[in-house]
């Protein structure tokens, strides 16, 4: 009876423990995963209204999930709350909610490698940020202070087209800065400048 009661004991505490896996770690980076772009709703259901879409390969940052699977395109998962802050309807919206099955904790081995945020590792507070339509931010953490304008990649030559600088300063005509990118890994990669200025940058995951 004894060994029964201890067992029994542990079972209940090995059930109450938590489940300290990736997926139940909130709120966290995600990468979309599709090609056509993932459509974004107002509540966890495809009959929701559709609010707007992002596109492969951008980051995104989710806070919670659904209590049920649900199976879409032949693909079973989960509904992820995000934030996305839009006018919508006369009203102002900032969570929604995206489809599962189309999410990667990693980015896409198909994306441009250069694209999410990145960290400067000579500079924690500095980072550079791609964007999957092509925009381009460069500054300090939570921060208004940074540069912006867009990008394109050739090869290894990433082109920095930069207009537009803090305190809607616009920079004209653009600066064009012509950068030689080296990959290191999907996480690393080091941007060569015209004046041989190397930055070597670290993939960020952080929910800021």
């Amino acid at each position: 009876m004894k060994l029964f009661k201890t067992s029994f004991l542990l079972v209940l505490l090995l059930n109450s423990l938590p489940l300290f896996s990736q997926d139940n770690e909130f709120p966290k980076v995600m990468y979309v995963n599709s090609i056509e772009g993932l459509r974004i709703r107002l509540e966890p259901s495809l009959n929701s209204t559709r609010i707007g879409s992002y596109l492969h390969g951008e980051r995104i940052v989710v806070y919670e999930r659904s209590n049920m699977r649900v199976t879409i395109d032949g693909i079973t998962d989960y509904w992820y709350k995000t934030e996305y802050f839009k006018d919508f309807e006369g009203s102002y919206i900032r969570y929604s909610w995206v489809f599962g099955g189309y999410l990667s904790n990693n980015l896409p081995p198909d994306a441009p490698v250069v694209l999410g945020r990145w960290d400067d590792e000579n500079d924690s507070r500095q980072y550079y940020f791609f964007g999957p339509d092509h925009s381009y931010r460069e500054g300090y953490k939570e921060t208004d202070m940074g540069i912006w304008g867009t990008w394109k990649l050739n090869g290894n030559i990433l082109t920095l087209i930069l207009d537009s600088a803090m305190n809607d300063i616009i920079i004209d005509p653009p600066d064009i800065v012509n950068v030689q990118i080296t990959i290191i890994s999907r996480n690393n990669i080091i941007l060569t400048f015209q004046n041989n200025e190397r930055v070597r940058l670290t993939r960020n995951n952080d929910i800021w």
